[in-house]
């Protein structure tokens, strides 16, 4: 294990130095256009300051095998809140671990059961700063504690599915639902919309609804669905304390809405469709491929509202790098950026992450500082 961590702490520190190509000089070469009154930025297919690595220090490594409150299995989620605390979500072990910023355990959030604050399938933190509380998504409800681990007796349960919760600053979720057109599930029309909830966690407003074209069949006592893992597909984030943004992967367009889910800015970028290669095809004989390919898989910011559209699917494989389009808040595209481990968090110049060494399976859930932080531009 020595050997591995030494090699992975040389990779970080020493191989991910900062660099922008052409950063002395760079002008934009996209252009603006107004749609409706809204702003429309379109960028062109390189990024003004090229290639985007980060000069990663390590700061903080939490994990180990013999300690059942270090003993991760199966992390969903990493969550930070504003004095630094760790969440750390396991589906594997059902519950949540919190750790203070120097990644000393604080207590345990949850446990598997099906009692009162108990869980059964959690994949999701929430931190209300504003009533100091963590929520746990736990299938169809958000279960909800105080910072210390109570449980609070506050629930929101869902009458439907929702996933990918979002909090926003006015404590209104936000989330991703499926709809239904047609009452036969094999052939019915599919669309994932962006929905907020209100405090009861009822549907409120659909704010955006896209085509989920999911490929199923009939079975024996049911409908099987498939995935290729190329679906055109929907994806959001927070900005900041009062926009959004979102995206349909079929086209390079991302979306920033403010709080009431008014378009405010359109991002576009100017790329050709990518086409799949013989490979790809006959690796996915059973499930149809669209016609091309997606043009991204997820979307997350940082904590300077930089947005990170990531380009591949790679986003739960380990062993596969994470490819990036860095964008500012205003709408430029500033970087192209490539990750070996899956960000959870990037925040105030530190970024983290999880990492699993290949000899021993031992799970550490790690901080870097981001020694280049301060350089990295936020625009134009």
């Amino acid at each position: 294990m020595q050997t591995k961590l030494i090699s992975v702490c040389a990779f970080l520190s020493m191989s991910l130095m900062f660099f922008s190509c052409g950063e002395k000089g760079a002008e934009w070469k996209g252009t603006i256009e107004e749609m409706d009154g809204i702003k429309v930025v379109i960028n062109p297919n390189e990024p003004l300051y090229g290639e985007l690595i980060f000069d990663l220090e390590e700061d903080l490594s939490i994990g180990n095998e013999k300690d059942e409150n270090y003993m991760f299995f199966r992390i969903r989620d990493i969550q930070i809140d504003k004095d630094g605390n760790f969440y750390v979500l396991e589906s594997g072990n059902v519950r949540v671990q919190k750790f203070d910023r120097d990644g000393n355990y604080v207590c345990t959030i949850g446990r598997k059961g099906q009692g009162p604050g108990e869980l059964q399938m959690p994949s999701q933190v929430i931190i209300d700063e504003r009533e100091g509380t963590i929520g746990i998504k736990d299938g169809r409800k958000v279960v909800v504690y105080d910072k210390n681990g109570k449980y609070l007796d506050k629930d929101i349960v869902f009458e439907e599915s929702f996933y990918d919760l979002v909090l926003d600053s006015e404590g209104l979720l936000w989330a991703i639902r499926f709809d239904q057109e047609g009452e036969d599930e094999a052939i019915a029309e599919l669309f994932k919309a962006l929905v907020i909830l209100n405090n009861q966690g009822q549907l409120d407003k659909r704010v955006a609804k896209f085509p989920f074209d999911v490929y199923r069949e009939r079975i024996e006592g049911g409908v099987l669905w498939l995935s290729s893992g190329f679906e055109y597909d929907l994806v959001f984030s927070s900005v900041d304390e009062q926009s959004m943004v979102y995206g349909y992967s079929k086209e390079y367009e991302l979306d920033i809405i403010d709080l009431g889910g008014n378009l405010q800015l359109k991002i576009k970028k100017d790329e050709p469709y990518r086409s799949f290669t013989s490979e790809e095809k006959g690796e996915s004989k059973r499930v149809p491929l669209p016609e091309y390919k997606p043009y991204f898989f997820a979307v997350f910011t940082d904590s300077e509202g930089r947005i990170y559209a990531q380009r591949n699917n790679a986003r739960k494989i380990e062993t596969v790098e994470k490819e990036f389009d860095v964008f500012s808040k205003d709408g430029y595209y500033l970087y192209k950026t490539v990750y070996q481990h899956t960000p959870f968090v990037i925040k105030d110049g530190y970024y983290y992450t999880r990492i699993q060494y290949e000899d021993t399976r031992e799970v550490h859930v790690k901080r870097f500082k981001i020694k280049n932080w301060d350089q990295i531009k936020k625009g134009i």
